[in-house]
């Protein structure tokens, strides 16, 4: 079974969470999830036809860094992040942060995500070899200020690599939840009130160079280049 383990780290700058488990082999594992792009800001969408053929996608795109040791602590661990045989998948969900003042109990709308929420996991060299998500397809329908959390699963397929004690009933055999990070807070603003969206970030850039595909924006006033595996 899986446990967190607390790390130090700036809210500011990033988000880290970190786990360990023993495997039915007794193999100790060490996972570390990394924001290391938070979102800034998005334009609300609304709902209906109309609204998804104009939205725009949180940004800068999310990017989730993931790596995993062997061994009886993180630090002295070996780095097997490119060796270990199993699949991983993110999940992103939508949560809101600060609530909007309304008059009246029961007319506020929940949160609502569109877009593509699931990213498997790409295994790039830079900016330092490791695995990544990154979730360049996200829009927000209401405007507010939401963060997003990201769930990590694993499909495992060596049985040493198994769960000793499975937990989760709801998903298959092999299927297993691992962790949760979440970004920062971001502001989602009605049409009016969008400031626009940023130039590309020289990390979105940078996956983008090495196949990923992220929308691509040159600069603020210029037209997104798309970026395709």
């Amino acid at each position: 079974m899986a446990t967190p383990s607390s790390i130090p780290t700036d809210p500011r700058r990033d988000s880290v969470v970190r786990i360990n488990r023993t495997t039915r082999g007794g193999r100790n594992l060490w996972y570390q999830l990394s924001v290391l792009q938070q979102p800034e800001r998005a334009r609300a969408c609304g709902a209906g036809n109309k609204a998804n053929s104009d939205r725009r996608p949180v940004d800068p795109p999310p990017v989730v860094e993931l790596r995993i040791r062997h061994g009886d602590c993180w630090e002295r661990g070996k780095d097997i992040t490119f060796d270990y045989n199993a699949s991983f998948f993110l999940y992103a969900s939508l949560e809101q942060y600060r609530k909007i003042s309304s008059g009246r109990m029961g007319t506020q709308q929940p949160p609502i995500l569109t877009g593509v929420p699931a990213s498997g996991m790409a295994y790039l060299d830079r900016p330092t070899a490791a695995g990544y998500f990154i979730f360049p397809d996200l829009s927000v329908r209401h405007e507010g200020q939401y963060r997003l959390s990201f769930s990590l699963f694993e499909t495992t397929k060596e049985e040493i690599d198994f769960d000793m004690d499975p937990t989760d009933g709801d998903l298959p055999p092999g299927v297993d939840w691992r962790m949760e990070i979440k970004t920062n807070p971001f502001d989602v603003f009605s049409a009016k009130k969008f400031p626009g969206l940023m130039e590309s970030t020289a990390l979105s850039k940078e996956v983008a160079d090495q196949g990923c595909r992220v929308r691509i924006r040159r600069d603020r006033a210029g037209p997104f280049d798309e970026q395709f595996e």
